[in-house]
C-alpha cells in the first residue's frame, strides 16, 4: 500500500483538494504529498516570478506532483476505493474527452458503457458523502452532553497538543497514563516497547518523547536521531511523526531542527529560521531549474513518447510515478511499461530552455517561457511524429 502521511489522511476535504494545509500559529502551508513548507511573509523566487507562501505552494503542487487529482488516483485501490478502470476514467474524463474519444482511447467498449460509468461514479460520489456523514455522526454520539445541567466532562490534556490536535483528539489524564505505562514497561525514561497504529495512543507517545527536546535549543539530524535511537529503534518513522504532528520542527533542508512553541514564545528561534530560509532562498535562486522537451523511449522497439515542462525533473519524476501507478495518459506506452518494466525506458531531454539571468526579477517573463517551451514541444512532435507504429503520442485532432 502506498505510504501517505497521517496529515494527509486526516485532512478534510477542502485540503485534501488543493493538496496542503495552513497552520495559522505557524503561519505556514504544508504540502500534503511530500511535507514541504513555505512561511508567510516569506518572498520564494521560481523561474524569474516571485510567489507569497501559499501562491508558492500552489505552484509546488503543480510543477512537483502534477495536481492533486493525479496524485490522489496513483493511490492504491486499498485507499481509494476505486478501480483500475474507475481510476483510467477518472482521468479522461477529468482532460474532457468525449464518449467517443474516451472509446477510442480504450481501445474498445461503447459510448453507452462510457455514459453508464459517469452515471455510477456520480452515484459513488452521493453514497461517500452520506457515509462520511454517518460515521461522523457516530463519532460524535461518544461525546459528552454539553445540554444543561449535564456533568461536566472529565478533564483532559488537549491544551498540551500542537495545532488542532487538543480538538481532534481530547485525551483524558488517566488514559494518557495508562497508555504510557503500556509502551513504556521500564519506567517513562527507558524504551518504546513497540509503536501503536491507533492515532490517539500514537499522539500519547509523541508527545511524551517530545519532552526530551529543549525548548528553544536547535537540533542537527544527527542529535535528534541519537536522543530518539536512546528510545526507540526505528527513529526514522519517531522523527517523521514528530513533525507531522507538530511537535517538532525543521527548515526545509533538514539541517536543523526545534520543538515548536505556542504563539508569543521563541522569537529568537523564529528570527533564527527566517534567516535560514532568507539563505536558503538565495541559493535557490542561483539555481534555476531546467525546462524544455524530454522524450520517453522504448530501448527494445524504439517507440517514443514526447512530453515537455517547466521543470524537467519534476516532469520526469510525475511520468514516472504514473506509469509506476498503471495511471498513464497513453495506453499503449503504459501496456508497454507493464511489460517490459522501467529498465526497458529511456528518460532523454531533447532540449533545454535556459532562462535569462538578466530577466529573472521580471515577472511577465513566466508566461513568455511556458509560450516558448510549447513552441518547442510542438517543433519535436512535428519532427519525430511519434504517433502510431513510430510512437505513443495521441495525434492530434483532425489529423
Amino acid at each position: 500500500m502506498d505510504h501517505v502521511s497521517d496529515q494527509l489522511l486526516h485532512a478534510d476535504i477542502y485540503d485534501l483538494k488543493r493538496g496542503y494545509v495552513e497552520d495559522p500559529s505557524l503561519e505556514t502551508y504544508t504540502c500534503l504529498i511530500c511535507g514541504h513548507q513555505t512561511e508567510k511573509g516569506v518572498i520564494y523566487p521560481d523561474n524569474g516570478l516571485l510567489y507569497d507562501a501559499e501562491k508558492s505552494m500552489r505552484h509546488h503542487i503543480k510543477h512537483k506532483h502534477d495536481s492533486m487529482l493525479d496524485y490522489l488516483l496513483s493511490l492504491d485501490k486499498k485507499l481509494t476505493g476505486l478501480t483500475d478502470l474507475q481510476r483510467k476514467l477518472i482521468g479522461l474524463f477529468n482532460e474532457g474527452l468525449s464518449d467517443q474519444d474516451i472509446v477510442a482511447e480504450l481501445d474498445g467498449g461503447s459510448t453507452s458503457t462510457i455514459r453508464n460509468h459517469r452515471f455510477m461514479l456520480r452515484e459513488k460520489m452521493k453514497q461517500a458523502k452520506l457515509f462520511l456523514a454517518v460515521m461522523e455522526l457516530m463519532e460524535e454520539g461518544g461525546k459528552p452532553s454539553s445540554r444543561p445541567g449535564s456533568a461536566a466532562p472529565p478533564k483532559t490534556i488537549s491544551s498540551a497538543l500542537p495545532g488542532k490536535l487538543g480538538e481532534r483528539l481530547p485525551i483524558l489524564k488517566e488514559e494518557n497514563e495508562k497508555i504510557l505505562s503500556k509502551y513504556f514497561i521500564e519506567g517513562l525514561n527507558g524504551r518504546l516497547q513497540s509503536f501503536p497504529k491507533q492515532e490517539k495512543r500514537r499522539v500519547v507517545i509523541l508527545r511524551h518523547i517530545a519532552a526530551d527536546f529543549e525548548e528553544g535549543r536547535m537540533y542537527t539530524e544527527k542529535e535528534v536521531n541519537q536522543l530518539l535511537e536512546a528510545r526507540y529503534a526505528d527513529h526514522v518513522t519517531l522523527r517523521r511523526l514528530l513533525i507531522e504532528y507538530g511537535f517538532l520542527d525543521r527548515l526545509p533542508d533538514g539541517s536543523e531542527y526545534w520543538v515548536k512553541q505556542s504563539e508569543g514564545k521563541g522569537k529568537g528561534i523564529k528570527d533564527m529560521k527566517n534567516q535560514r530560509r532568507k539563505e536558503l532562498v538565495n541559493e535557490y535562486m542561483n539555481t534555476p531549474r531546467p525546462m524544455g522537451v524530454l522524450q520517453i523511449r522504448n530501448k527494445e522497439n524504439g517507440k517514443i513518447y514526447v512530453t515537455s515542462g517547466m521543470n524537467l525533473p519534476g516532469v520526469i519524476n510525475g511520468q514516472k510515478a504514473k506509469l509506476s501507478s498503471d495511471f498513464h495518459v497513453s495506453p499503449s506506452l503504459q501496456k508497454d511499461w507493464k511489460e517490459l518494466g522501467e529498465e526497458a525506458f529511456a528518460f532523454e531531454i531533447l532540449e533545454e530552455l535556459k532562462p535569462d539571468p538578466q530577466a529573472a526579477n521580471d515577472l511577465s517573463q513566466q508566461k513568455i517561457y511556458t509560450e516558448k517551451v510549447k513552441k518547442m514541444e510542438e517543433k519535436w512532435l512535428e519532427k519525430l511524429q511519434p504517433y502510431g507504429e513510430k510512437g505513443y503520442n495521441r495525434r492530434p485532432r483532425g489529423e
